[in-house]
C-alpha cells in the first residue's frame, strides 16, 4: 500500500507530505483545489512521463517521493539491481529543465524498470478509463489478464509463429515479384556469383592472410629476432636461465632464515620458470618457421584479389558472403523458379497452419476468460443497483481461408470483441457503447474494477471520481462496493459524493489557499467533527443547514 506521499514544487503544490492508512480513504475538496495534481503525482511514481512544465513557477525542480509497502514479487527486480533493503519501496522522481531522475530505494533506475514494477504497487482508475467502455477497440485490453502464465505462454507462442509466418510470407511475395527482374539480369548475376565464389571466402580470411603475408614479408627480421632471443636465454652469459636457476637454488638454502629471503626465492623462482616457458615457446616458433616463395606469392595474390573485390563491391568479407547467398537465391529464382516458388509456398502453408492453431488456442482461452467475466460482472452489477443486467462478450467470426494473407492476424491475436448489455428486463442485449448512460458506464467499470481487483498484483487502487454522474441510492451502492474492495486492497476515492466520502475509514480534504500572492495546495486530515461539516457541505453546498449536518452524521454512522 501507499504509506506516504511527499510532493515539492509540483504545479501549485509547494510542499506537502501526506501519510495514508490501509482500508478506504476518501479525498474531497473543491474543484480546482489540486485533487487531480495529487493523482498526477502518484501517476509519476507509477511510470507516467515527466514534463518540465510540471515544475512550480519560480522553482528549478520538482520532486515526488512515494513510500509503498514491500511486495515479495519485487524480489527479482531488487536482486537484479543489487538493492538489499527490502523493508519498503521508496520511489523518487526529480524533474528539472536539464534532466529527470528516477530512484528506487536510492538506486537510479530507468523509466522502463519503473513501469515494470508499477503493477505491483498501485492502479489508478479515472474517468478516461470509464470512457474506454465507449470504445470497443479497448475491450480486448480489459479482457486480457495482467498476470496469467497460461495466457502469456499462448500469446508468446502466437507472437513467435506470427513472426515466422510473416518472414516466410515476405520471402514468398518477393519471389513472386522477383522472377522477371532476375531473368533480365541472370547473366550478370552468374558473372558476379562466379567471380566471388572463386575467392573461396570465409569469415576472417582477409585478416588471417594479412597476418600471414606480414610474417612472410618480414621473415628474415622475425628469424633473427627469435634466434637472438633464444640464444640470449640459452647462452652462457651471466643472465642465462641456468645462472638464474643457480641463483634460485642458492637463495633456497637460506630461505628458512628470513622472510625476506623467502620472498626473494619466490621472485627468482617465478622469473626462472617464466623464462623457461618463453625459451620453449621461442624454440617452437623457430621450428615452425619456413619460407616458401611460392606460398608467399600465392597468399599475396589471394589477398590482393580479396581486397580488389572488397573495393569493387564496397563491402567487407561478411557482407560479400551474405551477398553471394542472395545472388544464389536470385539465380535459383531465375533458373529454377517453379521449384523455388513451390518449396517456399509449402513453407508458407506450414507456417500458416502453425500460426492458425496458435491463434485458435489463444482465442479459445480468451473465450473461457470471457465466460467467467460475464458471470462476475453480472454479479457485481447486482450490487450496484443494476439488478436486471445481462452482460455478454461477443467475439468476431474469423475466416481462416487464405494462407497467403495475414490481414486477420494482429500482434495480439485474431480477436476483436464487443461488450453487449441489457439493463432492463426483457430487452435484448445491445452494444454497451451505444446504450449505457454515464452513470451506468461508471457502474459497469466499477464492477469490472471490483472483479479485477481480486486478482490484481497491486496493493492499492485509486478511484478518481468514478462516481461522477450518479447520485442518491446509486451513490450509496458505489460507496459500498468501494468499501468491499478495501477489505483486501488499500482504496483511495477522490469524490464529490457525500455517500462515498462517508464510507471512508479516513478522509482527507484538499484545499487551495492564496499566500503571499501565490496559490498553494494543502492536504488536511479530517477528524470526526471535521468530516461531519465537510460531508454536510457536500450535501447542501456553502450554506450548511442543521438537517445536512444530521444527514452527514447518519451517513457516517451507517
Amino acid at each position: 500500500m501507499l504509506k506516504k506521499l511527499t510532493v515539492s514544487n509540483f504545479a501549485i503544490i509547494e510542499d506537502i507530505s501526506v501519510e495514508f492508512n490501509n482500508g478506504m480513504t476518501a479525498i474531497t475538496g473543491e474543484t480546482g483545489a489540486g485533487k487531480s495534481l495529487v493523482i498526477d503525482s502518484i501517476n509519476l511514481l507509477l511510470g507516467s512521463r515527466a514534463d518540465s512544465d510540471m515544475i512550480r513557477y519560480g522553482a528549478t525542480q520538482a520532486s515526488v517521493i512515494g513510500e509503498f509497502t514491500y511486495n515479495s514479487a519485487l524480489d527479482e527486480v531488487f536482486d537484479e539491481l543489487g538493492i538489499k533493503d527490502k523493508t519498503s519501496v521508496v520511489i523518487e522522481r526529480i524533474i528539472s529543465n536539464s534532466k529527470n531522475v528516477i530512484k528506487l530505494n536510492g538506486t537510479p533506475i530507468t523509466l522502463l524498470i519503473l513501469k515494470r514494477i508499477s503493477k505491483y504497487l498501485a492502479l489508478i482508475h479515472n474517468q478516461n478509463d470509464t470512457y474506454k467502455l465507449f470504445n470497443p477497440e479497448s475491450y480486448l485490453e480489459l479482457l486480457d489478464p495482467i498476470d496469467d502464465k497460461k495466457f502469456d505462454n499462448l500469446l508468446n507462442k502466437y507472437t513467435k509463429n506470427l513472426y515466422d509466418y510473416s518472414t516466410i510470407l515476405k520471402r514468398y511475395e518477393e519471389i513472386l515479384k522477383g522472377q522477371k527482374s532476375s531473368l533480365e539480369k541472370l547473366d550478370f548475376l552468374k558473372y558476379e556469383y562466379d567471380e566471388l565464389s572463386e575467392l573461396n571466402l570465409y569469415e576472417g580470411i582477409d585478416t588471417e592472410l594479412e597476418e600471414e603475408v606480414a610474417k612472410l614479408e618480414n621473415f628474415d627480421n622475425i628469424t633473427n629476432a627469435l634466434n637472438t632471443a633464444y640464444e640470449a636465454l640459452d647462452g652462457e652469459q651471466f643472465s642465462s636461465i641456468d645462472n638464474i636457476y643457480e641463483a634460485f637454488k642458492s637463495i633456497e638454502k637460506i630461505s628458512d632464515y628470513s622472510e625476506s629471503y623467502k620472498e626473494l626465492q619466490d621472485v627468482v623462482s617465478d622469473a626462472y620458470y617464466n623464462l623457461l616457458g618463453v625459451k620453449n615457446d621461442l624454440s617452437v616458433e623457430l621450428s615452425h618457421l619456413e619460407y616458401d616463395p611460392e606460398d608467399f606469392n600465392y597468399k599475396q595474390e589471394r589477398l590482393n584479389d580479396i581486397n580488389k573485390a572488397k573495393e569493387k563491391y564496397k563491402m567487407n568479407v561478411s557482407e560479400i558472403l551474405a551477398y553471394v547467398e542472395k545472388i544464389k537465391l536470385d539465380i535459383d529464382m531465375a533458373t529454377n523458379y517453379d521449384e523455388v516458388l513451390a518449396e517456399t509456398k509449402k513453407d508458407v502453408i506450414s507456417a500458416y497452419d502453425k500460426l492458425k492453431q496458435s491463434a485458435i488456442d489463444l482465442s479459445n482461452y480468451r473465450k473461457s476468460l470471457a465466460k467467467t467475466l460475464e458471470k462476475e460482472i453480472v454479479k457485481e452489477c447486482h450490487d450496484l443497483d443494476l439488478e436486471n443486467t445481462v452482460f455478454e462478450v461477443s467475439f468476431n467470426e474469423v475466416a481462416y481461408d487464405d494462407p497467403f494473407s495475414k490481414a486477420i492476424f494482429s500482434p495480439i491475436g485474431v480477436d476483436s470483441v464487443d461488450f453487449l448489455v441489457s439493463f432492463n428486463k426483457g430487452e435484448p442485449t445491445r452494444p454497451l457503447s451505444k446504450v449505457a448512460s454515464g452513470g451506468e458506464a461508471s457502474r459497469i467499470m466499477l464492477a469490472m474494477m471490483s472483479y479485477f481487483s481480486k486478482n490484481t498484483l497491486a496493493s492499492t487502487i485509486i478511484f478518481d471520481e468514478i462516481d461522477s454522474g450518479v447520485s442518491g441510492k446509486t451513490s450509496g451502492k458505489i460507496a459500498n462496493k468501494m468499501k468491499s474492495i478495501s477489505e483486501h486492497l488499500q482504496v483511495m476515492a477522490i469524490t464529490h459524493q457525500p455517500q462515498v466520502a462517508a464510507k471512508g475509514d479516513y478522509q482527507k480534504k484538499i484545499i487551495k489557499k492564496v499566500e503571499n500572492n501565490r496559490s498553494r495546495t494543502h492536504v488536511l486530515d479530517l477528524n470526526t467533527d471535521d468530516r461531519v461539516m465537510e460531508i454536510a457541505s457536500m450535501i447542501s453546498g456553502e450554506v450548511i443547514s442543521v438537517s445536512s449536518i444530521e444527514m452527514a452524521k447518519e451517513l457516517l454512522n451507517d
